[in-house]
This record gives C-alpha cells, structure tokens and sequence, in this order.
C-alpha cells in the first residue's frame, strides 16, 4: 500500500517540480551528463570532480536524515532498520553519479560540452559551433 501511494504522489510530485528544469538542452540535462560521464573526451579530473562533489552532498544529505532515521528505528524496529539500510544504500550507491550528471555539464569545458550536445540533437561534428558559420 506504502509503494503505490509513494508511486501515485511521489511521480507526480517529481514530474511538476523538474518538469521545466530536467529537458534536453537545459542547464539541468540530466541525459547529457551521464553522457558526458561516459564521453572519454572529458577530462578525468572534472569527472572525478563532479563525482567527489556528489558523493559529499550525499554525505551531507544522509547526516541530516540520521535524527529522522533514529526516531523511525526506535517507532518501528522490525521494519524501520532493514527498509533505512535499503534506503541509504540506494542513496550512497545512485545518489553520487545522479547528482554528478547534473553537475558535470557546468564543470566541463563549455566547447566541449556544446560539441557533444550537438553530437546528440545529430549535428555534424565539424560544424563551427562559435563565430560565423561559413558556407
């Protein structure tokens, strides 16, 4: 019943807070950044970059659930404890790449980024994306 009633209201929630934010070719393009993410033209350093600053919101994020944690442990044991283990493991494991997709593209280099964002809308690579476009 809690899985329906998360999946009926959390989708919705979800969908009208990142509807205008989360599209392609958006500041917020979550699609373009885990390519970014798989592209090895990005450098190494602004990827582990990325993933290092994801990985400390998250800590950040599970430090601030731990007093909520606790109190839904000590309210319902039996399911409390084995539901948050599952919770945060999910968190720790898909939390960091999700928010590293969505800070890469403002880490990367801008040339870089718009040659790959024009890769993917199925422009030609060698298309002058600056300056005057010469025929």
């Amino acid at each position: 019943m809690f899985g329906s009633f998360l999946r009926l209201f959390g989708e919705r929630v979800a969908h009208k807070a990142l509807h205008n934010q989360v599209r392609e070719g958006s500041k917020w393009d979550i699609r373009l950044g885990f390519a970014l993410l798989r592209d090895r033209r990005v450098p190494m350093s602004k990827k582990l970059l990325a993933l290092g600053l994801g990985g400390g919101i998250v800590a950040l994020l599970e430090a601030l659930e731990l007093p909520v944690e606790a109190i839904l442990g000590v309210l319902v044991p039996i399911l409390g404890l084995p539901l948050d283990a599952v919770v945060d493991g999910v968190e720790a494991i898909i939390g960091p790449f999700a928010l590293a997709a969505l800070l890469l593209p403002s880490l990367a280099p801008p040339s870089l980024v718009a040659q790959i964002r024009a890769e993917r809308a199925g422009l030609s690579a060698n298309i002058p994306l600056e300056g005057p476009l010469v025929v």
